[in-house]
């Protein structure tokens, strides 16, 4: 019994100390850190009356981590924060999180009886530019008297940064402080920032100003070039507040008010002077950033003149920077959830006879004040900032119509009144048959907008789109499907559609006022009898990647209605097992999801200056317990490493490298061969061996892989046609020299408007039977080339030589003569007029052809060869109406040519066997 006390009591003053986690490469803290979580487990957790906890989650007490919501991906070894309202998650060392590799990123924040988690990540940016930012290197926590707290420190070019994230007792908000102290020498930091992400609106930024007014911005924000300064000047507003409002689209809601509270610098002899502070809002994040020094003349406002006393700023030996921020959560998807905790003037009340009516606010000055989501029995209220004499409310219904009333604001509770809205009917929709409704107005009425959010977000001026909208409604055929749709009133034209694979009809529909309308559909014909190929699309989003919101039940109702049948889930360094969902939805016998991965790298590092692109792998295995489900590191190392690790982690996955070439406009960093992770663009006019290629070569001395050694290229993603030449330029030239890679079309889709399965990729596996089929056998045919890919024409390529021996693609054929036979289909609204056939990388043939037609072509060959064919069309009114960012393309793997009869096939240009040498 002595003993037991004496390990109780040494336990209780162990759990008093900060608990330390040192970078990986100091190993004896770590050691002893083990050893000492090891002994903690054998002895009893003190009691305490208080919901105060800062500590890293450990397995042996994960049920004890309320981790929930669409975007939590905090587990095992990260480090959690919580005082019983809110939760939140600092990722630990080595697990990247945004921007900024090595860890140490806020990467969760909820209500911790919510499960409503939709923080992506929130980067400090040391140097406003993430080349420069700080990685961390230590982590602790700690419980004292009235707040938990998890810090963060990091060194780096004669700086120390430090970030404490602290939770006080019963607050609604997290705080945070930067302090940035200067050791040593190394480059000035000029102006420094929190950065954070929402890409494609995953949430939705409403900026506002407590000390400028004028700079409250709202939801309407300005374009801002960040390669023009007079551009980025202008889009530095003097705001402290931006509102980042949470998804609808989800059962649990949340907004976080993210607020730069102040910003100082600290003189070493402990004078304190007020930095200027600015917001700077963009589509897909958000930068809240402070100057190092004070101006020479005081001004909320940056001018030219700020920015060139800018470029001279820097803080001295001892002098530190301290930014004091909060993020204040809101229990519902709107602003006022956030702003009725910041303002404390009058309320505003109101109800509407529609649940899902939206009510923005101006004041008398015209400056936004706040946006709400009227409550499930139609009712609304919203506070006032001090001061607000007068207002202009704009309430807003799900299907477009819109009322405005102007109101004196007289009392501390002023009713706007009674918002009925009667202006729309409803089409009650098919049951039981899977299709897409695509709508079009006719007229004077306008194509209806499906799944608006209801925020009325612009840049500059344009809105800016959600996930679910579209002009189009997917049906799966099963109980889940919605029953009715409501319409503003009007004449329509309704083309029903299945995919590519598949006819359309086309119907009129009028829609009265209070009315239910219903149209005869019939389910859609399906022309192209394919039994032995499986329709796969590798590479597809749903709400858990950081750049969407679209649930993973629409997205699986919408891949049904297209007709295809194995959706690869491809979560930005993310894995989430969807395997279930076809069983709960009923959809089995129609659709199979393979768990994936897109590794996206997103940081700049030492060993990857221009990140390592983006790629995918599948199948993975999804582990719940762990950070991001079990994703492997990324940053701070060159393509090969992490194709090494995928294999070791995984080694029966495909390893797809995707989009590698990006689109005018893009951020390059996306797109692998534009930068070879080292800044030197892939040149598929010289050799592997030429100096501007040699980096692919390269081989890593601890695995021996290379950064060529991914096993799939995706030479068309999504609606990128312009540089789809490129790319297939691209994929011939490592075809030529040996690399045999086997080429896909993906969609890449991330919302409802995007359509998915398009393009999509057909695996040849004959006799494959009902779904869900092998795992093995469908990684196995996409790696032998089996497959083509396709926006529409569906074609089956044979070769044959004079013995009656036959080749599919991916297979060898013994010849020096072959015929080559195409025959091509195609649904009626998918046009079709050009067959190409290339031989090595060259045009052999180019012919008019037409759906329904079957090809044949002699080919002569006294060398090895490679032949791929390819089928286009020009999108015609009926083909842009259902898949209109794209066009009419069909692309073969390759079938090889034997031409000099050894039993194998000889690239055109064959590199020396040590150039070839790794485990690609």
């Amino acid at each position: 019994m002595m003993l037991y006390r004496m390990l109780k009591v040494t336990a209780l003053l162990v759990l008093s100390m900060p608990v330390w986690a040192e970078t990986p490469q100091e190993s004896t803290p770590a050691e002893l850190k083990a050893k000492l979580e090891a002994f903690l487990t054998a002895v009893d957790e003190p009691e305490s009356s208080s919901l105060l906890r800062a500590e890293q989650i450990r397995e042996r007490r994960l049920d004890s981590f309320p981790r929930g919501g669409p975007d939590a991906v905090a587990g095992v070894g990260d480090w959690w924060l919580s005082n019983g309202k809110v939760c939140a998650a600092v990722s630990d060392i080595g697990h990247d999180g945004g921007i900024v590799g090595g860890g140490g990123t806020l990467v969760d924040v909820f209500s911790c009886d919510g499960a409503n988690d939709q923080w992506t990540y929130a980067n400090m940016l040391t140097g406003l530019a993430k080349e420069t930012a700080i990685i961390n290197q230590k982590i602790s926590a700690e419980v004292t008297d009235g707040y938990a707290e998890i810090t963060t420190v990091g060194e780096a070019d004669g700086l120390r940064q430090t970030i404490h994230y602290r939770l006080r007792e019963d607050s609604d908000a997290l705080d945070i402080e930067v302090q940035i102290l200067r050791i040593g020498d190394g480059r000035a930091v000029r102006m420094s920032g929190l950065f954070t992400l929402y890409s494609q609106r995953s949430l939705t930024p409403f900026s506002l100003s407590s000390y400028t007014p004028e700079a409250t911005l709202g939801f309407q924000h300005p374009e801002i070039d960040r390669s023009s300064i007079s551009s980025l000047i202008n889009g530095l507003k003097a705001s402290d507040w931006n509102i980042l409002v949470g998804s609808d689209n989800y059962e649990s809601a949340i907004s976080y008010g993210v607020q730069l509270r102040s910003a100082e610098l600290i003189k070493a002899n402990g004078s304190r002077q007020t930095l200027p502070r600015f917001l700077a809002v963009f589509p897909n994040y958000s930068l809240h950033g402070w100057m190092s020094r004070p101006l020479w003349l005081n001004s909320d406002k940056l001018n030219w003149m700020s920015m060139l006393q800018n470029q001279f700023m820097d803080i001295e030996q001892g002098e530190r920077l301290i930014a004091s921020f909060q993020v204040l959560l809101g229990g519902r998807a709107d602003v006022a959830s956030v702003t009725d905790q910041i303002y404390r003037g009058a309320q505003l009340r109101g109800y509407s006879n529609h649940p899902g009516v939206s009510f923005a606010v101006w004041d008398q000055n015209e400056r936004p004040v706040s946006q709400t989501r009227v409550d499930k029995d139609g009712s609304f209220s919203i506070r006032l900032p001090k001061g607000t004499s007068r207002v202009r409310l704009k309430a807003t219904a799900p299907w477009g119509q819109e009322m405005t009333r102007e109101l004196n604001i007289s009392d501390a509770r002023n009713d706007s009144g009674r918002w009925f809205f009667k202006k729309k009917g409803q089409l009650q929709l098919p049951q039981g048959k899977a299709m897409s409704m695509t709508f079009f107005g006719i007229g004077d009425t306008p194509n209806p907008e499906f799944g608006r959010d209801l925020l009325g977000f612009t840049e500059n001026a344009l809105p800016v789109h959600g996930s679910m909208y579209r002009n189009r409604v997917d049906l799966a055929g099963v109980d889940s499907d919605p029953l009715l749709l409501d319409l503003p009133p009007g004449q329509y034209r309704v083309i029903g559609s299945r995919g590519i694979e598949y006819e359309t009809q086309e119907y009129l529909l009028t829609i009265i006022p209070g009315m239910t309308s219903v149209l005869p559909m019939v389910a859609p014909k399906r022309i192209w009898q394919g039994e032995d190929w499986l329709s796969a699309d590798l590479h597809v989003h749903s709400g858990a990647s950081f750049d969407s919101t679209l649930p993973f039940s629409e997205r699986l109702r919408s891949f049904v209605a297209q007709g295809a049948e194995l959706l690869v889930a491809s979560e930005h360094n993310r894995i989430v097992d969807y395997q279930d969902y076809p069983e709960k939805m009923a959809l089995t016998d129609q659709v199979q999801v393979v768990t994936g991965t897109e590794l996206t790298g997103l940081a700049r590092s030492a060993s990857a200056p221009f990140t390592i692109g983006h790629s995918n792998v599948f199948p993975v295995k999804a582990e719940a317990k762990e950070y991001s489900g079990g994703i492997i590191p990324v940053e701070n190392q060159r393509l090969r490493e992490v194709i090494a690790g995928a294999k070791q982690h995984w080694p029966e996955a495909v390893f797809q490298l995707n989009h590698p070439r990006a689109m005018p406009g893009i951020d390059a960093d996306l797109a692998f061969f534009d930068h070879l992770s080292i800044g030197s663009n892939y040149d598929p006019d010289q050799l592997l061996v030429a100096d501007i290629n040699r980096s692919l070569l390269e081989v890593d001395q601890r695995s021996g892989f290379r950064d060529i050694d991914f096993d799939v290229i995706e030479v068309l993603n999504g609606s990128e046609f312009s540089v789809y030449a490129q790319l297939r330029k691209d994929w011939f030239s490592l075809l030529n020299q040996g690399a045999v890679r086997t080429a896909t079309g993906n969609s890449d889709s991330h919302d409802l408007h995007s359509p998915v399965a398009a393009p999509r990729n057909y695996i040849y596996m004959p006799s494959h039977g009902a779904l869900p089929v092998s795992e093995a056998d469908f990684t196995q045919a996409l790696l032998e080339g089996r497959s083509f890919f396709t926006t529409g024409p569906l074609i089956d390529v044979v070769m044959r030589n004079g013995e009656g021996d036959e080749a599919r693609l991916g297979d060898v054929l013994k010849a020096k003569r072959a015929e080559l036979h195409v025959q091509i289909e195609a649904a009626s609204w998918v046009p079709v007029d050009t067959l190409n056939v290339w031989v090595n990388g060259e045009l052999y043939r180019s012919t008019d052809a037409a759906a329904g037609d079957h090809a044949v072509i002699e080919l002569i060959s006294q060398q090895d060869a490679y032949i791929v064919v390819e089928v286009k069309g020009k999108g015609s009114a009926a083909y842009k109406q259902l898949l209109p960012e794209l066009e009419p393309l069909a692309v073969s793997n390759p079938i090889f040519l034997d031409a000099d009869g050894d039993g194998k096939w000889s690239p055109p240009i064959p590199l020396k066997p040590a150039s070839l040498k790794g485990n690609g």
